[in-house]
């Protein structure tokens, strides 16, 4: 009898979480279920639900985004949680991120006769236009690694300045950035040693520090950057660029095996078949 081995994940059947680990499980999916649960938020009630009152597994896992709420770790590893055992981090920020490839974009752009309309004749031009829309939200991303930095369970007043990710502030200046930021951590505090403005001010450099010319001359935004603005960026510079297809094209065209998480993450399922 095959064992009931599980894969927990965001959003739903045909999403991007949901296709990119279609593809890392390719060849042994026949024996794993990947369940999509919707949102991070609450997914641990989710899992208990599912796993008590409906078939419970051999195995799962419930992989997921980093979102703000886990650092970048130093190397490009499959993360576990250190209370939820079940939990699995992905190495980079969000699952978008993975589907940013300079040559990916530029096959793109050719196969859909785009490379005039947007003026990029190389994958060196792909390369310039990332780094354009990486440096337009350097200061949004700065604030929003800061914020998941400072949160706690007690009280979590998110990371984002809109109302989702994706949807960028109406300015990405650095002043604006930081102000608004600053003000929404006062709002949802009453006031602790931890939440004040110095503290902000010192983790708020760090981050900068980090987004320095190396780190954009080395694309190293597609791992920290939150991956739905890194999109909205890439369009103010790319009008009109239809990012929906290219998500379809990118997929299609995913290699999991660039990923050492994701490697590590085939392997650590296919040892419990």
């Amino acid at each position: 009898m095959n064992k009931i081995i599980k894969i927990y994940c965001e959003g739903k059947k045909g999403s991007h979480d949901y296709d990119i680990l279609e593809k890392v499980m390719s060849g042994i999916s026949v024996h794993v279920q990947i369940d999509p649960i919707g949102g991070i938020r609450g997914a641990g009630a989710i899992i208990h639900y599912k796993e008590t009152e409906i078939v419970k597994s051999d195995f799962k896992i419930l992989f997921r985004d980093r979102d703000f709420d886990k650092p970048i770790p130093k190397d490009p590893i499959l993360e576990q949680d250190n209370d939820r055992k079940y939990c699995y981090y992905s190495y980079r920020n969000t699952i978008e991120n993975y589907l940013f490839d300079t040559a990916v974009f530029f096959s793109f752009l050719k196969e859909k006769d785009l490379c005039e309309k947007y003026a990029v004749h190389s994958e060196n031009d792909v390369k310039d236009n990332f780094i354009g829309a990486a440096d337009k939200i350097k200061y949004y991303q700065a604030v929003r690694h800061t914020m998941g930095k400072m949160r706690t369970d007690e009280t979590d007043f998110g990371t984002k300045l809109t109302e989702k990710s994706g949807i960028l502030p109406k300015r990405l200046d650095e002043t604006f950035c930081k102000d608004e930021a600053l003000s929404k951590i006062e709002k949802a505090t009453l006031a602790t040693n931890s939440w004040t403005e110095d503290n902000f001010l010192r983790f708020y450099q760090d981050f900068i520090d980090i987004f320095n010319n190396d780190f954009m001359r080395n694309l190293d935004f597609l791992i920290y950057f939150q991956g739905k603005d890194f999109a909205s960026s890439l369009k103010l510079i790319l009008p009109d660029f239809p990012l929906k297809t290219y998500y379809k094209f990118a997929k299609k065209q995913f290699d999991y095996h660039k990923f050492p998480d994701l490697v590590q993450l085939r392997e650590l399922i296919r040892k419990e078949l």
